[in-house]
């Protein structure tokens, strides 16, 4: 019996103390961590709103700009310049160019110089800077 009073006494156990810290502990970081999920959804909802207004006033400015562009000749000009990128008389010169060089290109595959007893290219310097070889037969 004198070993069971020793273990029923009033002072607490060392185990018992430490599981005690330990578990009021882990219950502050609970805090803590509930804590910091409540200020990121706080930062969030602020974040959509924000977004929400955003997007509202790029409605009403791509509405207000389309409005403006149909009604302003001012945008037209812009408008119709733009449609075309490519001037008529830069499309003709491609083509011409693209019209010399296909026939060779459709012989043999390839546009570049095909002559392998050209004379060696020379730079600025006059060095020979090698030939413009066929490679792919």
């Amino acid at each position: 019996m004198a070993a069971l009073a020793a273990t029923n006494s009033a002072t607490p156990s060392l185990q018992s103390s430490l599981i005690r810290n330990r578990l009021q502990a882990a219950r502050r970081e609970a805090d803590q961590a509930q804590a910091n999920v409540q200020t990121l959804r706080a930062q969030v909802d602020a974040a959509e709103t924000t977004s929400q207004q955003t997007q509202g006033k790029v409605r009403s400015l791509t509405s207000q700009a389309s409005q403006s562009s149909q009604t302003d000749p001012t945008y037209k000009a812009a408008v119709q310049a733009s449609q075309s990128a490519v001037p008529v008389k830069t499309q003709e010169l491609l083509f011409g160019l693209y019209d010399a060089t296909s026939s060779r290109r459709q012989a043999s595959g390839n546009g570049l110089k095909n002559n392998p007893d050209a004379a060696p290219v020379l730079n600025t310097q006059g060095q020979a800077t090698g030939r413009i070889v066929n490679m792919s037969a």
